[in-house]
């Protein structure tokens, strides 16, 4: 009787059975405790990744740079999960192509019952850039108030560094093409100087020393492209006189190296080193861009810089590098610095061999004299330098009508405000004028500026 109890008790096996399903129970729903919070990560991992991705899509720069910006977005993007999760980031750039992957490690709670610590997680994104051309002008202040402090030296840096970026590992780049536009008292449109002066050069004088390529705007159509069949230029040819005083026949008394400063002498004094017309090789720009010098004399004329500016992004002649006009897939652009203002100079002292000229009301520039020419309308220099600042807003209103980017830089802290709400007016928008007391904060700008140009040429 007692054995038949005894075989009929099923308490103990019941008890047994549940602790041996134990086991499998905890792991079950630890299982999915902690599957359930690695499928959380690896969302939250695969949304940072995309960000990361999308990210350096949008940038240039180097590896290291890259690697350093999508670092910021993924860390800023993944870390606030809550849940505990180590992880790593990479990114690579092939071509167009941004790779970027990740990893983590989750802790587990249950399933640390039957070691298992960590459940590591793995993601991946890609960004494929598809890039837009750009044109760009650099029209930059080659004046002789940039010999101050070598700020000179720090242009050529600063638009070196815009250059690098902006054309990354390229030697040849297929979607970007760059001019420099130097100015001063006049521009120097270089080999094609001959061929805009040919209609005119009768009336200009002599130069046994030889023309360095600036030229005298021409009357009526300072900010316009008119044909060059239109309208000719003339050769720029400071004849000698006491406020620039050398010998037409002797080639040693012409002191043209800009280190002269207001002491230099000669028929080319103040004309600044050619223009670089568009081109996608960028030793040409770097080039160009090295050779950057500050000359004195004349003054500044910006309205002139600017109208060079437009006429190298332009299709039509005298320089036709430009696409034509809204070409699908490319946009222009173009980055106008200045140290100061817009003004006719008249040497003051006398320095080197040269002394002040009582008998005229300015010197030498890209309009000529203020009372030889008239090509201002004018000879009266306060009367003049609001021309000069009308006739610039006039070619910025022109780039930005045509569908041109205008980019705008005061350098140094000297500049008046009046002159800073000028060039504010020129750019495109307030974000696009950038006001640069200091050499550094000159970089920055340019800095800046770049990397807004290179998101200009990608569609995300």
């Amino acid at each position: 009787m007692m054995l038949r109890r005894l075989t009929s008790d099923r308490r103990g096996s019941v008890a047994l059975i549940f602790a041996l399903a134990l086991l499998p129970l905890c792991m079950a729903v630890g299982l999915a405790v902690d599957t359930a919070r690695a499928y959380a990560v690896k969302s939250k991992l695969s949304q940072a990744l995309d960000a990361a991705a999308l990210a350096v899509g949008s940038s240039s720069g180097t590896a290291a740079e890259l690697q350093a910006l999508g670092q910021k977005f993924f860390d800023a993007n993944f870390h606030d999960t809550g849940l505990d999760a180590a992880a790593s980031f990479t990114v690579t750039v092939n071509g167009e192509i941004v790779s970027a992957s990740g990893s983590a490690q989750v802790d587990t709670t249950l399933m640390q019952v039957v070691g298992v610590d960590s459940i590591t997680v793995s993601e991946s994104s890609q960004v494929t850039r598809s890039i837009k051309g750009l044109e760009l002008a650099m029209v930059l202040d080659n004046t002789g108030s940039m010999t101050t402090s070598n700020n000179i030296g720090a242009l050529r840096d600063a638009a070196q560094e815009l250059v690098d970026i902006l054309f990354g590992g390229h030697a040849e780049h297929p979607t970007l093409r760059v001019a420099v536009v130097p100015y001063s008292a006049a521009v120097n449109p270089g080999p094609l100087a001959p061929s805009l002066i040919s209609g005119n050069d009768a009336y200009a004088p002599s130069n046994p020393l030889g023309w360095k390529g600036c030229v005298i705007e021409r009357p009526g159509h300072v900010v316009e492209d008119t044909p060059v069949s239109t309208a000719y230029w003339q050769r720029f040819n400071w004849v000698p006189a006491v406020d620039n005083y050398y010998d037409t026949k002797t080639a040693s008394s012409v002191r043209s190296d800009p280190s002269y400063g207001n002491g230099g002498t000669g028929p080319n004094l103040g004309c600044p080193t050619p223009i670089t017309p568009l081109t996608s090789t960028k030793v040409t720009v770097d080039t160009a861009i090295q050779a950057l010098r500050a000359w004195s004399r004349g003054g500044t004329m910006g309205d002139i810089g600017m109208a060079w500016g437009l006429r190298v992004l332009s299709p039509e002649p005298p320089f036709t590098e430009g696409l034509a006009w809204n070409t699908p897939k490319w946009s222009k652009a173009v980055i106008m610095m200045t140290d100061g203002d817009n003004q006719f100079y008249k040497l003051t002292s006398t320095t080197g061999p040269n002394k002040v000229n009582s008998a005229v009301v300015s010197d030498y520039s890209g309009y000529g004299r203020l009372d030889q020419y008239g090509a201002v309308g004018t000879t009266n220099t306060t009367t003049a330098k609001s021309i000069i600042n009308s006739r610039l807003a006039a070619v910025c209103q022109d780039m930005k009508d045509k569908g041109i980017t205008v980019y705008t830089i005061t350098f140094t802290s000297g500049i008046n405000q009046s002159t800073k709400d000028i060039y504010k007016a020129c750019a495109s928008s307030p974000s696009k004028w950038f006001d640069s007391p200091s050499q550094a904060d000159l970089r920055a700008s340019f800095r800046a500026i770049a990397i807004e140009l290179s998101q200009l040429r990608i569609s995300q």
